[in-house]
């Protein structure tokens, strides 16, 4: 019996230069705690947050950074309130630079990546991906609303031939306030 080799954790600090000197690929898993504003903004992620990310140079010799990050997280559904499962992946080109002016002069089909220091924060820049790539609203597909819409409306009805509606008691008031 043969065990699958597990991913390996991708490193949270890299130096952009040198992997880019070597053309390096990296593939691995993202820890789930160093991600914390994307647990924060979904209900839960399922699974590991995986990434495949090559460092080289284009064209016109630029720094440049390119792979995808994929997950599966599950958000709230804003029809139905409970939670919908949502598969993600951002596909991604950057540029390293070291300043905003560097980034402003990136070709447009590279997004401008700021490497503060020696150091970049590969984590970070990889969740920020994951982030943008939310979808604005999350919903089920068409058959939650249906459902929950039937189980309200018979709950509704149920209700109402057990007690009577509390405005009939001012509809009457008014009537005969009305005939004097």
């Amino acid at each position: 019996m043969s065990i699958a080799p597990s991913k390996s954790v991708l490193p949270k600090s890299v130096d952009a230069r040198k992997l880019v000197q070597r053309e390096q690929y990296l593939e691995g898993i993202l820890p789930l705690e160093s991600l914390q504003r994307l647990r924060e903004a979904v209900e839960s992620v399922k699974g590991e947050v995986e990434a495949e990310i090559q460092f080289g140079r284009d064209l016109q010799n630029h720094l440049t950074v390119s792979g995808k990050v994929h997950c599966t997280v599950d958000l709230l559904c804003q029809r139905c309130l409970h939670p919908v499962g949502e598969q993600l992946e951002a596909q991604f080109c950057w540029g390293i630079v070291w300043s905003e002016e560097q980034g402003k002069a990136l070709p447009k089909d590279l997004d401008p990546v700021i490497q503060d220091g020696d150091e970049l924060d590969l984590h970070q820049i990889l969740e920020d991906e994951i982030l943008l790539n939310l979808p604005m609203v999350a919903y089920h597909d068409e058959e939650c609303v249906s459902k929950e819409t039937f189980h309200i409306g018979e709950k509704a009805s149920e209700a109402g031939e057990q007690r009577e509606n509390p405005f009939k008691v001012l509809e009457q008031l008014k009537g005969s306030s009305g005939k004097s």
